[in-house]
């Protein structure tokens, strides 16, 4: 027997990605490592006090440096 035009079209179709089942916790594990990279990054960024990210002038000890450079 023959398939009837609509189930024939049907059966071409393909919608999305063909994803095999088996991938899928390998991309959740991915997904879940690169979220927590992500936020330790943004925490240690944020949060860590002896990291200077933006001008801090009572951490910084580079004027008096300079200025006991320009003294001598």
């Amino acid at each position: 027997m023959r398939p009837t035009p609509a189930l024939l079209n049907a059966a071409k179709k393909s919608s999305g990605f063909n994803l095999p089942v088996e991938l899928t916790p390998l991309f959740a594990a991915v997904g879940v490592a690169i979220a927590s990279a992500g936020f330790f990054t943004y925490r240690h960024f944020a949060h860590d006090k002896e990291l200077r990210l933006w001008k801090n002038p009572d951490l910084s000890t580079l004027d008096e440096v300079l200025d006991k450079n320009t003294k001598k």
